[in-house]
């Protein structure tokens, strides 16, 4: 059964979508889905709602979040902050329903916040689906969408360089349609996967998207892999062969993923 309401939050109100169980009989997962950054996660809406789907179909409980100045929840982008995220995500889990240790899935940015709060909650896994390595990644990602545009129009061409330092002069930008912070980019700099590996998981997935059969993980992802296992954490890693939706023009489905998220969290 799929539901919508509205959890106070420290900033204010944050939307959540989720699903119940279709049946009584199901094992009793608490997971939690966190979305991408900006427009990756509206490119992203129908493959998670479909994930979140099978999961309830497989009797768990599912909860995905707008965070706070995104999707439906209050507030406008250029107020959100890594820490007021946090707090989002700290609220969520907290209203899961039942008493289980959660499950955690994470797209993109979602997945590197997903990593960061497995140092405050206890999970029963963690599921991590093509991850940003780290929130520098996603801010350089969002300075060249701005670049770009720049490069259509014909006034003063900027630089990345140009653009970092007027953001660490407390300069907001207006990038593709959305207010970026000079606090969120901050936040955004403070997250890494690499130097934070997510000790204490009970299972750890990292999923990549490849656009054919046979592609193995990204050098930069094997490297962020090999360093957790240096520290001790181990994580199964594997692909499933779908276009990456979060930035496809078209709408784009990847059933495979559904499946292969649904299978992990399997019992």
């Amino acid at each position: 059964m799929r539901f919508a309401s509205f959890l106070d939050s420290a900033a204010g109100r944050i939307f959540c979508n989720g699903f119940l169980p279709e049946t009584g009989g199901g094992q009793g997962r608490r997971i939690l889905i966190l979305p991408p950054f900006a427009e990756e996660m509206n490119k992203s809406r129908h493959v998670l709602a479909a994930i979140a789907k099978r999961l309830a179909e497989a009797g768990h409980a599912v909860l995905m979040p707008d965070l706070y100045g995104t999707g439906d929840s209050e507030g406008d982008f250029g107020d959100a902050a890594i820490d007021l995220w946090r707090h989002d995500i700290d609220v969520a889990i907290e209203r899961l329903p039942g008493t289980a240790d959660v499950d955690l899935i994470g797209l993109r940015l979602g997945a590197l916040l997903a990593a960061d709060a497995a140092s405050r909650h206890k999970l029963r896994s963690l599921t991590l689906i093509h991850p940003v390595l780290d929130g520098r990644q996603q801010l350089t990602q969002m300075l060249r969408l701005r670049l770009a545009a720049g490069l259509m129009g014909d006034g003063a061409k900027e630089t990345a360089a140009e653009l970092r330092q007027r953001l660490a002069a407390g300069e907001c930008l207006e990038i593709a349609g959305y207010s970026l912070s000079p606090i969120l980019a901050v936040g955004l700099e403070s997250l890494s996967l690499a130097d934070s590996p997510p000790v204490g998981v009970d299972a750890l997935n990292w999923i990549e998207c490849v656009i054919e059969d046979g592609r193995a993980l990204m050098p930069a992802s094997l490297r962020v892999l090999d360093a957790w296992s240096n520290a001790g954490v181990a994580a199964v890693a594997s692909t499933v062969t779908c276009d990456t939706f979060w930035a496809t023009q078209e709408i784009a489905r990847c059933p495979a993923l559904d499946a292969r998220v649904a299978g992990l969290l399997a019992d």
